[in-house]
């Protein structure tokens, strides 16, 4: 019986320890979002979290730690952080693909271009980033029907045809194009994509 709550203590005090923490990277990601990385400090974080700095150090050692922390939480979440389903992201319909592309690259645009610029200046976020694009892109490429992947090139199509969605996407979100301009381009991205991969 001792062991036994002792066991459901020590998961009471697990649990509140995740949640503290996903406070914490939510409030990071909120953050960077509103003012950028270089421009947010850790105390900011903490006091968005409704935390101590002190807490927030106990469980990052700093900045640049809780960054890459909370770029891992983004990417492992980005459906939920995003409110995109399952059958949009993976939909046979590439109308539906294109909609989840759109709602992440819109809730995430100010950090999608900080994150850009990131990218290019840190070796350890460049890293996590483009492993993080490689697992979706398989995730993707693992959904695709198979009368698809058994197509010639399907893997290298699949890639060509996010590339023509993250193109479509940050000229939506750069708002430089008319609404019939962008109309006209994203038909013509669902037009080529669908053509990419499903004809031979």
């Amino acid at each position: 019986m001792g062991i036994k709550q002792r066991r459901t203590d020590q998961d009471i005090i697990q649990e509140r320890a995740v949640r503290t923490r996903e406070k914490i990277l939510a409030a990071a990601l909120k953050m960077y979002t509103e003012k950028g990385y270089h421009d947010t400090t850790v105390d900011e974080i903490a006091k968005r979290a409704g935390l101590s700095t002190g807490i927030a150090y106990r469980y990052f050692k700093n900045k640049k730690e809780l960054l890459l922390a909370a770029l891992s939480f983004a990417f492992e979440n980005i459906k939920e952080l995003a409110g995109v389903s399952e059958r949009e992201l993976y939909d046979k319909d590439i109308k539906h693909i294109l909609t989840a592309f759109e709602k992440i690259h819109t809730r995430y645009r100010d950090f999608h271009e900080e994150l850009e610029g990131l990218r290019h200046s840190d070796s350890d976020v460049k890293k996590l980033y483009d492993s993080f694009a490689q697992n979706a892109l398989l995730a993707l490429y693992d959904k695709l029907p198979v009368e698809i992947k058994e197509k010639p090139h399907s893997w290298e199509k699949l890639n060509i045809t996010i590339g023509l969605m993250e193109n479509y996407c940050h000229a939506y979100m750069d708002k430089a194009f008319k609404k019939k301009e962008l109309l006209f381009m994203r038909e013509e991205v669902i037009r080529m994509a669908g053509s990419l991969l499903w004809e031979v």
